[in-house]
């Protein structure tokens, strides 16, 4: 048994010793990023690059490659009339990049002793030498920060920092960064530096005013001001949405409906001892307490079926129920009629 184990074991390092002496002789070998090196050659997938010199090949990250003497953008990316079916690669040299000092930053960001890139492309900055990357959005140097590459202005690069997500901050000001699918932006927050404290991701406020999404409630009074749910919040005498003030809302009673947990879009939902209210609108002739909400735009209460507060003719609530998604042309229906968006579907 034991002299098995023993032939097992040198098989198994002479089988190791071949491979390894195999690729040092220019054998198929697997490097990273689907990059691979074949005798003296360098791909990049099933591209070869053949302007490379393989003995000084260094691959630097996920985005950037060079040797000693060029410098390599390369990406793998889905187009969307494929998107699903199959993935394409591209590798592109830098033109105009100095090898010798050219190095990643990470986030797709990189530089060299004359200027920086990010995800291939070049752009100025004010000081190369102190340049560095925050995240996949920005980068700093000691006297800017570059949101994709523009100049951020008014922004003090060297104390430049992310708080998280939404806040950052320098030696001078806070600034509230929006991130609509699009637009990504970075705004100044017009608050009092010394006290201004951050509430959650959309609120924050100092001793003087609240502000929402980086922008001043109008008329709130801090002292009193509290968060109740997503963009609806309140004092002691208003409820807010969002910047405003919701007219006739009645802050000791209003609560958002718990539907609006599950909300994908802009529409919300809340009610106070009077009023039904869909943002920050009173939901006139509502009934309060037969009221229920099926999904953003459909609704119902004992008297009809709404679609975004426009009551449905004929429409029978007893029976109404809508779909999880779109079946055909319906995403709707009662015992009488299938609907479209509010409208029947013939």
């Amino acid at each position: 048994m034991v002299s098995i184990i023993l032939l097992l074991s040198l098989a198994a390092l002479i089988y190791f010793l071949s491979c390894k002496s195999r690729e040092e002789n220019g054998a198929p070998g697997k490097l990273k990023y689907g990059f691979s090196k074949i005798s003296d050659k360098i791909w990049y997938y099933d591209l070869f690059i053949d302007s490379l010199d393989a003995g000084s090949f260094e691959i630097l990250d996920e985005h950037y490659c060079k040797d000693k003497n060029l410098v390599f953008y390369h990406r793998s990316y889905r187009e969307s009339s494929d998107y699903f079916l199959s993935k394409k690669h591209s590798i592109a040299n830098l033109s105009g990049a100095d090898a010798s000092s050219f190095v990643s930053l990470g986030h797709g960001y990189a530089k060299d002793r004359m200027g920086a890139w990010l995800k291939g492309e070049s752009f100025e900055v004010s000081d190369v030498q102190s340049l560095e990357a925050i995240d996949t959005w920005f980068a700093k140097d000691k006297d800017h920060v570059y949101l994709q590459r523009k100049i951020v202005p008014n922004v003090h690069g060297n104390s430049f920092e992310r708080i998280n997500s939404f806040y950052a901050k320098d030696d001078r000001n806070y600034y509230y960064i929006s991130q609509d699918p699009s637009e990504f932006a970075i705004e100044r927050i017009g608050c009092d530096y010394s006290s201004c404290e951050i509430l959650d991701n959309s609120y924050c406020k100092d001793d003087r005013n609240v502000f929402y999404r980086g922008k001043a409630i109008k008329g709130v009074d801090p002292g009193t001001f509290q968060m109740i749910h997503g963009p609806y919040s309140k004092d002691h005498q208003q409820v807010f949405y969002g910047h405003n003030a919701i007219a006739n809302a009645d802050p000791l009673t209003f609560e958002p409906f718990p539907e609006n947990e599950t909300s994908s879009g802009d529409t919300h939902y809340a009610k106070d001892k009077d009023h039904i209210f869909v943002n920050d609108v009173i939901f006139s002739g509502a009934d309060a307490s037969s009221f229920k909400i099926l999904d953003e735009k459909y609704c119902l209460d004992k008297n009809g079926v709404y679609f975004k507060m426009k009551k449905l003719k004929g429409a029978d609530p007893s029976s109404f129920k809508v779909y999880p998604h779109y079946i055909g042309d319906a995403d709707a229906e009662d015992n009488k009629h299938k609907y479209g968006d509010g409208k029947v579907v013939e």
